[in-house]
């Protein structure tokens, strides 16, 4: 049975988190030759370009020590051979072509890059042979192909070339030697014969091979410690880029968690990051129920549905549900050998062959569970549990936070159908005092004396603010659920509208001795907004009524409209007693009166801006406000305008 590997317990949701490596490479990574094997291909096509060069000069050379220093040689093999290195040549370059269009695989160059070598070492002792065999000077030149030979090759392979070299020039010097090879000597070069002499013939094969053994060795040994570099490289730039994944969906998670209240949407996010981070086929988070004795399915990726309905994850029959849950990284690293999981055989039958589970904690405790899981036994690493600790408390924090935000929108609705069923419950009482009341002050129940006139109007005046109030906040609750619901909006002409605030409010303002303007920069075109026209009317009703109402005698309340971009932008402002920037931050506060407004008017809801903000809202736009005490005020209602095409 495989012990399940049990790691330190992971930061809790408080704790920053970690920076962690992935074991996941990057598909485009595998497709790419490693170094060495660019390097190969690379040398293929400069062996190409210097044999080109080589086959010239064979041939050059052999005339250009007959005019300049009158030596006798057998020009013709020796310019034969030239031009054979320059033919077969030709048919390795055509090679080449071929394998970079068809794009073959590295071995069709290392076979290419041997058999080069091959035929360079033939060519190279024939021309040797030609130009004196033991005595030519050409035989150097071998020193240089055994080096170029270890740099491409392995060193066995180098090894083995550089035998072959020996054998090469051994067998023409033996051959020579006891003329069982005719000796093709460049006349003039050498006063005396050397070939036949036996301690130059020993002394040339021992330091010819003795140069070209520790030629190889030194070689090869040079470009083993290059390529264990190279190795290492690769494998730092890896490990680099494994860091570089996981930061990044580190600060994904985080982006993921500020960027949204919505549970479902978060936990998928993560799922599917750590997945592909770490590198594995599925990914799912748990959560406990009401009871805290069962995990529930909250977000998966990679699992089929049917491995997911399998059954019910208890806390009480699943003994690794049991120790993630205590606050412990539980890896599995062989699923089919593992006595922790409560349902086995599904797992196998699903493909998974390892799991790596980590406790999702919250700050009064265990929230769920995140798992990984692979399709490869022993997959995961130390590296790969530290960085799934770390999802996992931006995990519990995306969770509590989505938490509170329910419960707050929960709070928000229950006040909601308080406000309503309250007010709406007042509303037919106030209606019929209102009546009531109505009817004696009008003398339908007989005349009134001025005391009781005065104490009649007094309490009409009272009902009146409180027939406001239900009003409003009937409105207010209206508009949240609105909101809520987003009912069903239209195409509405802001235009018509404003024209009717604005008329309505002229004589109120006259009255007042307040000038009253309305301007539109808006080139002839119609401003359409997708609104409903209750709405927009209580906006502009409430922003251009406050605006005259706070505005004293002889100032100013001017409406402009314009077009910016694809918004509409309506500004209201006035010279009025504005607002102090104390004031200014609770301005949009449900019941909240700015004091110098309650000092001018005593009476007032408090709702009207709040039910204008929820209202703009509601419509897809925003409300900005600038104020300063003594000199005025200016709202600017920004709302998106609605194209027909």
């Amino acid at each position: 049975m495989a012990t399940p590997h049990q790691a330190t317990p992971p930061p809790s949701a408080e704790s920053p988190p970690l920076v962690n490596n992935s074991n996941r490479m990057s598909n485009k990574a595998k497709e790419l030759h490693s170094l060495v094997d660019d390097e190969l291909i690379a040398s293929v096509a400069w062996l190409t370009r210097l044999r080109w060069f080589a086959g010239l000069s064979v041939v050059l050379a052999s005339w250009f020590v007959k005019i300049v220093f009158k030596f006798q040689a057998p020009y013709a093999p020796l310019s034969a051979i030239g031009a054979c290195i320059l033919f077969y040549n030709l048919l390795f370059f055509l090679i080449e072509r071929r394998l970079i269009e068809t794009s073959a695989p590295v071995r069709s160059y290392r076979w290419l890059a041997m058999s080069q070598v091959g035929l360079d070492w033939l060519a190279m002792t024939l021309l040797i042979h030609f130009s004196g065999g033991i005595e030519s000077p050409a035989i150097l030149f071998f020193i240089f192909h055994i080096i170029i030979a270890s740099i491409l090759f392995s060193p066995r392979t180098a090894y083995a070339f550089t035998c072959l070299a020996i054998v090469f020039i051994s067998t023409i010097a033996l051959l020579e030697h006891f003329s069982l090879l005719t000796h093709r000597p460049i006349i003039g070069y050498l006063e005396f014969p050397l070939y036949q002499n036996n301690y130059y013939v020993a002394a040339v094969l021992v330091f010819f091979s003795s140069t070209g053994l520790i030629a190889t060795y030194l070689t090869s040994a040079i470009q083993e410690r290059l390529r264990r570099r190279e190795k290492e490289v690769v494998m730092l730039t890896e490990s680099l880029q494994r860091a570089t994944d996981r930061l990044q969906a580190l600060n994904d998670g985080a982006r993921t968690v500020s960027s949204t209240l919505e549970l479902p949407q978060v936990l998928k996010r993560l799922v599917r990051n750590t997945a592909d981070v770490i590198g594995v086929f599925a990914c799912s988070i748990r959560l406990l129920d009401n009871t805290g004795q069962r995990l529930e399915p909250e977000a998966s990726y990679g699992l089929s549905q049917t491995y997911l309905d399998k059954g019910p994850v208890e806390i009480e029959n699943n003994p690794l549900a049991r120790q993630v849950l205590s606050g412990h990284i539980i890896n599995v690293p062989d699923v089919s050998k593992s006595s922790l999981l409560q349902y086995p055989d599904w797992a196998v039958q699903e493909g998974i062959q390892s799991i790596l589970s980590a406790p999702l904690l919250g700050k009064d405790g265990p929230l769920g569970i995140i798992r990984a899981y692979s399709d490869k036994p022993d997959h995961f690493t130390a590296d790969d549990e530290s960085f799934l600790a770390a999802i996992a408390a931006q995990g519990s924090i995306a969770i509590e936070n989505a938490m509170a935000y329910q419960v707050i929108a929960n709070l928000d609705a229950t006040k909601t159908t308080f406000i309503r069923t309250v007010t709406h419950e007042l509303r037919s009482p106030v209606s019929v005092t209102r009546s009531l009341l109505r009817t004696i002050t009008d003398g339908y129940t007989g005349q009134l004396n001025e005391q009781q006139r005065d104490i009649l109007e007094r309490a009409n005046r009272r009902i009146d603010f409180l027939q406001k109030l239900i009003d409003d906040l009937l409105d207010l609750a209206a508009g949240k659920v609105e909101v809520q619901s987003k009912q069903s909006l239209e195409p509405i002409v802001l235009d018509e509208i404003l024209q009717k605030v604005i008329t309505r409010f002229e004589v109120p303002a006259r009255a007042k001795g307040v000038s009253l303007e309305w301007h539109k920069e808006t080139k002839g075109q119609p401003t359409i907004i997708h609104a409903t026209i209750d709405g927009l009317d209580r906006i502009f009703d409430n922003l251009v009524g406050n605006a005259v109402k706070y505005t004293l005698t002889n100032g100013k309340v001017t409406l402009n409209l314009s077009h910016v971009n694809e918004g509409a932008w309506v500004t209201i402002e006035d010279t009025g007693i504005g607002i102090s920037e104390e004031s200014l931050g609770h301005l949009f506060e449900e019941f909240y009166r700015a004091p110098n407004a309650r000092a001018l008017e005593r009476e007032g809801t408090g709702l009207g801006l709040t039910i204008v903000k929820n209202l703009v809202t509601r419509f897809g736009g925003r409300i900005a406000v600038q104020s300063t005490q003594g000199i005025g005020t200016r709202f600017t209602v920004i709302l998106p305008r609605y194209f027909i095409f």
